[in-house]
This record gives C-alpha cells, structure tokens and sequence, in this order.
C-alpha cells in the first residue's frame, strides 16, 4: 500500500519528463524549419542576384549588336511557358531613341498564329531577310513586322545545352541598308554564344 502512495509521483515526474521531450522535440522541429526557411531565402536571393546578373548581360550584348551593326532595334523573341511553349514573348530589347518597340506587339503572342514563321525560327540556325514581302510567307508575322516598319531583319537562333530552340535575336531595320552577312553572321553568332546559356526564361 505504502508503494502505491508514491504511484502519483512517479507518474507526474513521467508525465514530466514526456512533456519535456515533446517540448524539446518540437523545438528541434522549429529550429530545423527555421534553417531550412532561411537556407530557401538565401537560395531565392542569391537566384535573384544571379538572375538580375544575367539580364544586365543579356541587355548588353543587344546594345553592342545593335551599335556594331549599325541596326536600328535588337530584340530576343522566347517562347514559353517553359516546358509547354505555347506563345511567343519580348522581355529583351536594345532600339535607337524614336524606333517603336516591339515588347508591345510580341507578348504573348500564340505561336499557332504564327507556325509557319516559328517553324522557320525553329530550323535555322541563321536567317537574313532583305525583302519582307518577298521571303516571309507567314501573313502574321509579315503583317506584324511590315506594320512595326521593319524593312530588313536578321535572326539567329539561340539554343540550350541540349539544341532546343529557347529564343531568336532579331537584328532589324526600318530602313534599307547594304548588310555584310559575313560579318553579322560573326556578330550574332557571338551574341548567341554569349547569351544562350544564360538568358533568364521568360517569366508570365
């Protein structure tokens, strides 16, 4: 009998020491959840810094086209949403002051309504375009680039590390001008090979 009157006591120190390990193994938790929060925010802050990185060089290789070839606008077209590119989109453009901008008349364009043109964005690695009538047989995008003033465009293709199409430069003109193709096939070439690798996806 005398050993049950100390049954409350050792069930309340059990209970003690339960609730202390609960307690502790709760804070273990949270202090495991805090890392991990403040690694993510790391994480993100350091892709965001990479990103913004990115972008400033991506802007300067079309300015440095832009100049070299003495063009009169420079801008990168992406398809996306990335993994199930369904539309076409400008987020990178260079243009001398008083050319109109594209970014307003290529966003989120539907590639369907373009296919003949992204076909032809999709196979080669390099097209010069003199006559806008004449070579694009695409009436979209015909439309779209006669109506923005554009009388010559050069484009290059831009791949990633597996091949696949993820944007084209497009090095135009709104006005009639001889163009070496040697040396802007070099030039755009290296603006590719520059910027490839590293151009941020195109973000809705």
């Amino acid at each position: 009998m005398e050993a049950l009157s100390y049954l409350p006591a050792i069930i309340s120190a059990i209970g003690t020491i339960i609730a202390a390990w609960f307690a502790y193994n709760q804070y273990a938790k949270n202090k495991i959840t805090d890392l991990k929060v403040e690694q993510m925010q790391a994480d993100l802050a350091e892709k965001k810094k990479r990103r913004a990185d990115n972008s400033a060089l991506v802007h300067g290789e079309l300015w440095n086209v832009l100049h070299e070839l003495n063009a009169d606008r420079v801008y990168i077209v992406q398809p996306h949403p990335l993994g199930n590119e369904s539309m076409l989109s400008v987020y990178f453009e260079s243009k001398r002051k008083g050319v109109e901008s594209m970014k307003p008349h290529i966003q989120r364009l539907k590639m369907c309504d373009v296919a003949k043109f992204c076909a032809e964005l999709t196979r080669n690695l390099y097209m010069s375009i003199n006559d806008i009538d004449g070579q694009v047989a695409d009436r979209r995008a015909k439309a779209l680039l006669s109506s923005c003033g554009t009388h010559q465009v050069i484009i290059k293709r831009l791949s990633d590390s597996t091949h696949d199409w993820v944007g084209s430069i497009f090095c135009e003109f709104t006005h009639k001008t001889p163009i070496d193709d040697v040396s802007a096939h070099a030039i755009l070439h290296e603006a590719a090979t520059n910027i490839q690798y590293i151009i941020p996806p195109f973000i809705d």
